[in-house]
């Protein structure tokens, strides 16, 4: 039986200044006092040594040593020595064998349905915990889209939260109001009244959280309120629309920016357990034709870097041709990554009707080639 020198504060450098001495055991038990600052001395005491030689000792019913022994309990600290430790292991690191309850702890296949059959078809519903990109072209509509889905889950009673980085929350709030609406309330003037009988029947009784960044991007500051909104407010689907101008304001590299911004993003959606819909501009097409004429998206077509693939649970594509004179408000709607199911390929195709702000669906009839939608 030895002691620090200095404290629990110390240890871990105690433990390095002695460690020859210290590893010459088979067996160490570190017992520190068995509040939250010995338990954090006694793993980082434990992290200097090999592993599997190290233990952590623990009082049940005592603070520490001195206290079991004042009591007259010196049987207790018999049972430390002998029996009452466990040996440690890194944080990170799981025995599957206490994984039972766990797997047999019945899960729903997902939280929320998707308002496109097609789409619910080949993802099979929205789960918490999962992040999903949704990419196209520009002025493809997939602000349209996101919003068609955010009013979808509010309407169910689902706490969401909304960050348009790219405009103002008066154009975000009207833009929902006109799906719920079926009315281009953003377009024109419109009569007051008319506005607020719709705000009352729609943002008044939604729960919903806007963001208003007055003028500042900066990735650690949308962090950190995403993390607010489902710490603090128990948000459950954060929209954020979109990546690209998340790092627009900043110097570097772009491809390690939009690496170490998807890390943060999947750490986040992991660590708060909320579902997360994100928008990623796509590249210019090397050769062939360009994602706003129709053109083909691909995985590699997502603007920045092969991260925002690797890391996203879903990635919805949009296609469709603006130039057409025939199809222009025609889209295909394409799943290029199914963690879940694996199922890929064309979903269904929407057709978007100015006047309702209403996405009508079609079905899919395209077979799947393994060629061209992995």
């Amino acid at each position: 039986m030895v002691s620090i020198p200095n404290g629990a504060q110390s240890a871990k450098k105690a433990f390095q200044n002695n460690y020859e001495w210290i590893n010459h055991y088979d067996k160490v038990v570190i017992f520190f006092d068995n509040d939250e600052a010995g338990q954090k001395a006694s793993k980082e005491a434990a992290s200097v040594l090999p592993p599997g030689k190290a233990f952590i000792g623990f009082l049940e019913d005592y603070k520490d040593a001195s206290e079991a022994l004042q009591a007259g309990d010196s049987e207790a600290i018999r049972a430390v020595h002998n029996y009452d430790h466990l040996q440690y292991q890194p944080d990170g690191i799981v025995d599957a064998k206490t994984l039972l309850e766990l797997v047999t702890t019945p899960s729903p296949a997902a939280d929320h349905d998707y308002p496109f059959k097609g789409l619910q078809d080949k993802l099979h519903g929205i789960r918490y915990g999962e992040l999903v990109t949704l990419t196209a072209g520009s002025g493809i509509g997939k602000s349209s889209v996101l919003k068609e889905l955010c009013v979808d889950l509010l309407s169910k009673g689902e706490r969401c939260g909304y960050l348009a980085l790219e405009e103002s929350n008066r154009r975000t709030a009207l833009g929902l109001m006109s799906v719920a609406a079926r009315k281009p309330l953003h377009l024109g003037e419109q009569q007051r009244s008319e506005l607020t009988e719709i705000f009352d029947k729609t943002i008044a009784k939604w729960n919903l959280h806007l963001f208003d960044g007055f003028g500042s991007y900066d990735p650690d500051h949308i962090y950190n309120r995403i993390e607010y909104m489902a710490a603090g407010l128990e948000t459950k689907v954060i929209f954020l629309d979109h990546l690209s101008i998340l790092l627009s304001g900043l110097e570097g590299d772009e491809r390690r920016m939009i690496d170490t911004t998807m890390t943060k993003l999947r750490s986040l959606v992991e660590r708060t357990g909320i579902a997360m819909f994100l928008v990623c501009h796509t590249t210019t097409p090397p050769n062939g034709q360009s994602h706003e004429e129709g053109g083909r998206v691909q995985l590699r077509s997502l603007r920045g870097s092969r991260s925002i693939g690797q890391l996203s649970d879903s990635v919805i594509a949009l296609e469709r041709d603006q130039q057409s004179d025939s199809e222009r408000n025609a889209t295909t709607v394409r799943v290029l990554k199914n963690r879940y199911s694996g199922e890929v390929g064309e979903a269904c195709q929407l057709k978007y009707d100015l006047d309702t702000c209403k996405f009508n669906e079609t079905e899919s009839h395209s077979e799947f080639d393994p060629t061209t939608d992995f």
